[in-house]
């Protein structure tokens, strides 16, 4: 086959500009595969005529661009090929690769042996049975595959029949007719009636006995697994010397020597092998623009049903945390209130300082509509021109909206949520007095501008100090004497009260910790910044130390670490400007 190499070296390298479309496929091929070993080789001519092949001697997968992805696709017009959604921009690509990764996962018999083993006649029917044995226990394997096998199902067809074309007697073409259409078509992934014209040549030239015979050899090879590469030698290789002499003996009886007609036939066979794939397009296309449909609409579902449980969770753990009064720590934290004090004048005009700024930062909404056109601007869409090009082979003249883009919403006046979680444990002792300071300027500020604001303390055990719609009037000081720090309760108490995750306008975010956590809180420090992320919530975090600790739990996505800030008065001119900053950055993204 034009697609399984057994060659050990290899002259070429990937292209500069398809390095990263190369390093994609090379992840993907793992994944699908269950391997880590293999590599891409992506460029012009990789993969010889077919659209992508597999060389297990270097373990790599090759790609070729022009076949699989297009003359005129540029590595910028395929962007990130492991999202879903531009697998199905380039759905030929894809069944290529997959194709290459299922060779990857069950070919592992030694094919260079079996070169060695076997009649030149008896390989080249263990590589035939082999391409309907890989796809079909690929499917089982990943139903989600069969649309997308399709997709480039023929294009790997005709490049094998291109292959063989010149040198086999019509006998032989129908064989590889049978081993590359037909049982394509017992194994459910091509339609029979989108190959009628193939298989009546088929049955006219060796007669139905024979093709049952061929056909039932294949079933059995489809079906057979190998767990162990010398499996191969034992199952398969009975099965493929089985099929080339059942070849050998219609060869002998029907005494083939008109090359003439043996030329005519395989040009008829390639020709309804073409007429097949412009058929096969247009459902393909149709089919995958379906599956894609149903998955987004279970991903959608599952998302909601997701974000539905993540809300009522934190809700429940605010329940918690906010009955208790704001002047009790009570739980199990050791901390306790050590002074309460009126803010000074200079603490009242930060908070004027950062209010004000607050109020500059603008907000783009997470709302957007996708829109489609016939025309640009927007990304162009391959597989509309694809799926367009089809149907006009057909007849049907239809305008592909092939362009599609984003447009956002953008709200300049909105509310503006802000939650803060200050740490108590130990090691900030020596921060607890600055850390009151930030706490009640940020309070100040957000209502300053008429926003939202809830506040925790977090340690052993977590604690309110401002409950949402409260107003912060004194500046309380808490000792640090807590052993650890309870930062996913805390943050879950603050989104269950705020609802900032899953709410509306301009969200903010305020960490006031130097990040020194145990393990399992890193993580969850980790997944809920990354989740503020995702959800468009500005993300300040204020270490008053280098800030070390911070910048290695923070998405940068969505947030900064303002380092260094040992005293907030003096630097509310900064916090303000970060503030906006980190709201303005997210809110436009």
């Amino acid at each position: 086959m034009a697609h399984i190499k057994i060659s050990a070296t290899r002259a070429e390298s990937t292209p500069k500009e398809w390095l990263g479309v190369g390093a994609q496929i090379g992840e993907l091929v793992n994944t699908w595969s269950d391997r880590s070993d293999l590599i891409a080789y992506v460029g012009e001519g990789a993969g010889g005529s077919a659209p992508a092949c597999y060389n297990p001697a270097l373990a790599e997968v090759e790609v070729n661009t022009e076949i699989a992805f297009g003359k005129v696709t540029t590595p910028m017009m395929v962007g990130d090929l492991r999202e879903r959604t531009q697998q199905y921009e380039f759905p030929k690509a894809t069944g290529a690769i997959l194709h290459e990764a299922f060779h990857a996962k069950f070919s592992i018999f030694d094919i260079p042996k079996a070169h060695k083993d076997l009649e030149k006649d008896e390989v080249e029917a263990l590589m035939l049975l082999e391409e309907g044995r890989i796809e079909t226990q690929g499917v089982w394997h990943k139903p989600d595959s069969l649309n997308f096998l399709r997709s480039c199902a023929m294009e790997i067809v005709i490049a094998d029949a291109k292959e063989m074309e010149a040198s086999t007697s019509t006998t032989q073409s129908c064989a590889s007719a049978i081993g590359l259409v037909l049982a394509r078509v017992d194994a459910g992934i091509i339609d029979a009636d989108e190959v009628a014209g193939i298989e009546k040549q088929v049955l006219d030239f060796l007669g139905e006995e024979v093709v049952s015979k061929l056909r039932e050899i294949s079933k059995t090879f489809r079906e057979t697994i190998i767990d162990f590469p010398t499996q191969g030698e034992t199952l398969l290789y009975p099965l493929a010397k089985e099929w080339a002499k059942i070849i050998r003996d219609v060869k002998e009886e029907k005494g083939e020597k008109d090359e003439q007609m043996a030329q005519a036939f395989a040009q008829a066979l390639m020709e309804a092998l073409e007429e097949a794939s412009d058929e096969m397009s247009v459902s393909t296309s149709m089919a995958l623009s379906d599956q894609q449909m149903s998955e987004e609409m279970a991903e959608e579902a599952k998302a909601k049903a997701d974000q539905a449980k993540e809300e009522n969770d934190n809700k429940d753990v605010a329940k918690k945390v906010f009955n208790k009064s704001t002047t009790e720590t009570g739980g199990n934290t050791n901390s306790t209130l050590v002074e309460v004090r009126k803010p000074t004048s200079a603490e009242r005009i930060a908070a004027v300082t950062i209010s004000k700024m607050l109020e500059k930062a603008k907000y783009r909404d997470r709302d957007a509509t996708e829109i489609t056109s016939i025309i640009p601007p927007g990304r162009l869409r391959s597989r509309a021109l694809v799926q367009n090009a089809a149907m006009k082979s057909r007849g049907i003249v239809q305008q592909t909206e092939a362009w599609r883009r984003t447009v956002r919403k953008q709200t300049e006046e909105t509310t503006l949520t802000v939650g803060v979680m200050v740490d108590i444990s130990g090691s900030m002792g020596d921060a607890m007095k600055p850390m009151a300071t930030t706490a009640w300027v940020m309070s100040e500020a957000t209502r300053r501008v008429q926003g939202r604001c809830a506040m925790v303390y977090y340690g052993s055990d977590v604690f309110p100090t401002l409950k949402a719609g409260q107003h912060l009037e004194e500046v309380r000081v808490y000792s640090a004497s807590d052993s650890t720090e309870k930062f996913d309760k805390a943050f879950r108490a603050l989104d269950g009260a705020l609802n900032l995750l899953n709410g509306s306008g301009a969200r903010l975010l305020v960490i006031v910790s130097d990040g020194q956590y145990t393990h399992e809180e890193k993580i969850k420090a980790r997944h809920w910044t990354k989740r503020c992320a995702e959800s468009g919530v500005a993300v300040l975090w204020l270490p008053f130390d280098g800030g070390h600790y911070a910048k290695s739990l923070l998405d940068n996505k969505s947030g900064v670490v303002m380092s260094g800030v040992l005293d907030p008065v003096s630097a509310s001119v900064e916090i303000g400007r970060t503030a906006e900053r980190v709201l303005t950055n997210v809110g436009t993204r």
